[in-house]
This record gives structure tokens, C-alpha cells and sequence, in this order.
């Protein structure tokens, strides 16, 4: 092979994807096509780089390393409710393949392999997802799950809908009471156990004994189950709820362009006790790429972005992937502020989630859920995950980690923080610091 510029940047992203082995005249292969592409591209555009035609060959190749199966976007569905709104484009279902690049960024795609790796090793888990996305755009620029057997890395976990999503349901709860003008941060309330609505008792975590009489603000920063499901049940109400779930996505397929994605299930809230309990994340069936989207929505002012793994070569509107308006965008940043509290205040649930660069500041929920069995009994076994972005006050990357019934360092009280929060942090400040030199 000639040492041609592409031909090197060929073989930098081979390096980087080090389980892919392909011979020589694949390798020429896949440079004369990048050079087509680069031809096509620059005939078209007139000012398309190579650059913009090699980042599509290394989101390619990500995708062959990652063995998943990717749908054209003329195959991806829509998610209900995305019809595109006034003023509002979509990328043509028939547009030809040269148009069409993937987001997945290829540097970023090795933080989220590296993760997966570690933590896999490190917990041995059932599954591990891990997700990385412009809550801007809606692009996924990293995305990854491995099950029981190493050698596999696939899309399965970020596809597949799990019960009890927990903080994607905490909150879009929290938005909602704000939109509506139902949460006073000031308000006391009792915390501990909640025994106001038929059936067992709702309990804080710390099995039910709470923090005394405090503030709903304080509630929310402990993620206090007795603050969420009175928030719900006695503020917002059945109809409420349902609305901003179906408002947020779940119970819909996302259309993020990936094979075999599930829509999920809402939570069931025909009682009241199972309104309230959907308030602190226990019901339904959420995928981790609806809670991306959800959180991400939060993240960038109220938009619901349809999560993507393809876009059209030099195409820059972000409003092409707008969903809708799910909440103002006073009530997003309010919903920021607070979730930045939770990592960054003495009392907040996810301390463990800041940075070790101050620059950046994280908005985030961390969630640890025990998985029950089909009537309804405590399992011992667990999912752990957590959901954040930053800067908190211009995110420019939003993470998700996922792991299902990890075997090891539990059930310790603060394991969740070695179980999700060292990747977290990893993977966060490497992209953020890999988009600042991009």
C-alpha cells in the first residue's frame, strides 16, 4: 500500500479498533471507496473535506467492530408523534447512501469499549450498556453493550426494554411537577414512609427511616422515594403522569436507526399506589436509548430529539430531529440546576459523579433498582445505572451506564459508585475533552 494520507488515517482507525481484523485488499478496498465518497462528496458540496468522508468510514467501521445491525434510515421507523412539525425537515427516507454518514465518532467509541471492558471485568455483570450522545442533535456518537461472553459487543442492551428504569422516571417527574407549577423547593414534608395510599407502605431507601421533616428540594437531591411518589400522586394525579411519560417517549420506539429496538411499556397507573411508585421509577419498560432521549430533553432546553445513528453529510439543523417541545425552557434549567445539585451538594445522591477536572460541572442521577420476580418478590439481584451530562450549564455530551445484576462489591450501600460512577467519569471528561480539540 502507498503511504497516501488516507491510507494512513486508515490505518490510525484500524489501530484504534483492535479486535477488527481485515486483511490488506479490504483495506484497499475501503480506501478506494473513501476516495469515491471524498470525489462524490467534494463534486457535490463543493467544500466537503476528507476529513468528513473518513470520519463516515471510521463510524463504519465502528459499526463492523460492534457486529450490530445497523437499519438504513428508509428502514428506521419514526417514533410515534414525530411528524415533522412547521418549519421542520426531515432527511428524505430514499436518500442515496453517499449522502448518509454515521454519527458514531470513532475516539469516542474506544472510551465506550474501554468501559465496557473494565467493568465487565471488573463486576461481571449480566450485561453492561453504555451509551454516549449530543443531547443538542440527538446523535449517538458512542454505543456499546456486552453480555456474559466477552468476545461479544452489540446494541442488544441499549435496545431492549428493562423494567423499572428508575431516575429517567424520577425525572421526567420532577420536570413535570415544575411545568405545572406543582413543586415549591421550600415545602416540608415528612420523609421516611409514605402510607397515604392503599397497599404496602412507600419507603425511602434507607429502609424507611429517612431524614426527618425537609424541604421536597432536599427530598429530590437524596432521591427520596416519599418525595417523588407525593409529588405524583398528590400534586400531579393519573392523567398528568401518563401525559409527560407519552410526552418524554417512553412506551415508543425511539426510530435511532438500530435493528430489533423495542417500544417498551408504559407503567401501569390505574391504582394510586402505582402512580406514586411510577414517580420513583418502578413500573413500565424503558429502553436505555429512551432515557437518553428523555434526560437529553432536559439537557438541551425542553427538545425531545430523535436519538440517530445516521445524518446527512454536511447537514448542520438540528431542528431536522426534533420530536417536540416537551417542557418550556425555564422548566428544563430548573430541572439542570437541580440535577446539578445532586452531583455537587453535601446532600445530593450522586456526589460521586463530579469530575476530577472542575472545569467541567455534571448534572446527573445515579439509580440503583432491585429487580423483583413475577409476583412481585425481592430478588437480591440488581440493576445500577446512571444518567448525566455536562458542562450542566451548556451540555455538550450526555452519558448513559447501564449494569445489570453486577456480582461483585455488593450489596454495599455506595457500591453503585464503584460500579457506574469511575466509568461515568471516564468516559465524560475523555469525550468532553475530545470534542474540545475536535
Amino acid at each position: 500500500m502507498t503511504s497516501s494520507s488516507e491510507e494512513k488515517e486508515i490505518s490510525r482507525l484500524l489501530q484504534s479498533f483492535p479486535r477488527l481484523s481485515m486483511e490488506e485488499d479490504k483495506q484497499r478496498d475501503i480506501i478506494r471507496q473513501l476516495r469515491q465518497d471524498k470525489a462524490l462528496l467534494e463534486k457535490r458540496k463543493g467544500r466537503t473535506t476528507s476529513r468528513k468522508a473518513i470520519g463516515g468510514i471510521a463510524a463504519f467501521l465502528a459499526a463492523v467492530w460492534l457486529a450490530s445491525p445497523f437499519l438504513p434510515p428508509s428502514q428506521a421507523p419514526s417514533p410515534p408523534g414525530s411528524q415533522k412539525t412547521e418549519g421542520e425537515s426531515r432527511p428524505a427516507a430514499g436518500a442515496a447512501e453517499t449522502d448518509l454518514v454515521l454519527t458514531i465518532d470513532s475516539q469516542i467509541q474506544s472510551y465506550v469499549e474501554k468501559a465496557l471492558a473494565q467493568t465487565h471485568e471488573a463486576v461481571r455483570p449480566k450485561s453492561v450498556t453504555v451509551i454516549v450522545a449530543d443531547p443538542n442533535s440527538g446523535e449517538i456518537l458512542g454505543i456499546g453493550s456486552r453480555g456474559k461472553d466477552e468476545s461479544e459487543s452489540r446494541f442488544d442492551g441499549a435496545v431492549k426494554a428493562m423494567p423499572d428504569p428508575g431516575a429517567a422516571y424520577q425525572i421526567v417527574t420532577l420536570a413535570a411537577a415544575i411545568q405545572e407549577g406543582k413543586f415549591d423547593p421550600r415545602e416540608i414534608y415528612e420523609s421516611g414512609t409514605y402510607t397515604d395510599i392503599p397497599g404496602e407502605p412507600i419507603k425511602d431507601f434507607n429502609n424507611g427511616i429517612g431524614w426527618g421533616k425537609i424541604t421536597y428540594l432536599e427530598g429530590v437531591l437524596r432521591s427520596s422515594n416519599v418525595a417523588f411518589a407525593k409529588l405524583a400522586h398528590e400534586r400531579l394525579q393519573r392523567e398528568t403522569m401518563q401525559q409527560y411519560l407519552q410526552r418524554f417517549g417512553f412506551g415508543q420506539k425511539t426510530g435511532a436507526g438500530v435493528a430489533d429496538e423495542e417500544a417498551g411499556q408504559l407503567p401501569k397507573l390505574d391504582e394510586p399506589r402505582q402512580v406514586a411508585l411510577a414517580a420513583t421509577g418502578l413500573g413500565g419498560a424503558v429502553t436505555p436509548l429512551q432515557q437518553v432521549a428523555a434526560v437529553g430533553a432536559i439537557a438541551n432546553g425542553g427538545k425531545l430529539m430523535q436519538p440517530h445513528l445516521f445524518k446527512q453529510a454536511g447537514a448542520g439543523e438540528n431542528s431536522r430531529y426534533m420530536i417536540r417541545q416537551v417542557v418550556s425552557e425555564e422548566t428544563a434549567e430548573k430541572v439542570r440546576d437541580i440535577l446539578d445539585s445532586v452531583v455537587n451538594r453535601v446532600h445530593g445522591s450522586g456526589v460521586g459523579l463530579r469530575l476530577a477536572q472542575e472545569d467541567y460541572s455534571v448534572a446527573g442521577k445515579p439509580s440503583v433498582i432491585e429487580k423483583t420476580d413475577q409476583q412481585g418478590n425481592a430478588t437480591g439481584k440488581y440493576v445500577v445505572s446512571v444518567i448525566g451530562f455536562a458542562p450542566s450549564d451548556d451540555p455538550k455530551v450526555l452519558v448513559y451506564i447501564g449494569v445489570d445484576e453486577p456480582q461483585r462489591e455488593w450489596p454495599e450501600v455506595l457500591s453503585w459508585r464503584k460500579i457506574v460512577a469511575e466509568p461515568f467519569q471516564q468516559v465524560l471528561q475523555n469525550s468532553l475533552q475530545h470534542i474540545q480539540k475536535r
